[in-house]
C-alpha cells in the first residue's frame, strides 16, 4: 500500500475539524497529528480570529529591513560636499603653487 500523501492544508484543516467537533483534547490531537502545541494552538487562533483563510501558508518574509537601501536615491539640488583636500585645492592656491615651483627652480 503506498504511501498516503496529503497536503498540509489539508492537514490543518482536518485538525481544526477535530478540535471543533470536540472529541479528543488538543494534546491528544497533538500528539496523533505529530505537531506541539504551541503550533496547535496557533493554527487554533489563527482559524478563530480570521476563519479558513487563515491556514494558508504565511511569508516568512520580514515586514521591514533597517539596513535597506532608501527607495530613491537622495535629491542633488546642493552642491556634493568638499572634502578636506578639495578645500585647500582653490584656484588661487594652485597658482601660487605653481608660481613658487618656478621661482624655486
Amino acid at each position: 500500500m503506498p504511501w498516503r500523501e496529503t497536503s498540509l492544508m489539508d492537514q490543518k484543516t482536518r485538525f481544526i475539524a477535530d478540535v471543533l467537533r470536540g472529541t479528543l483534547s488538543v494534546v491528544e490531537l497533538c500528539d496523533s497529528y505529530g505537531i506541539s502545541r504551541k503550533t496547535a494552538y496557533k493554527w487554533i487562533d489563527r482559524y478563530v480570529r480570521e476563519g479558513p483563510g487563515a491556514l494558508l501558508e504565511r511569508s516568512r518574509r520580514p515586514l521591514s529591513c533597517p539596513n535597506s537601501t532608501p527607495p530613491e536615491p537622495p535629491s542633488r539640488d546642493r552642491p556634493p560636499r568638499q572634502t578636506h583636500h578639495d578645500r585647500h585645492r582653490t584656484e588661487g592656491s594652485v597658482v601660487r603653487r605653481l608660481q613658487r615651483a618656478v621661482q624655486d627652480r
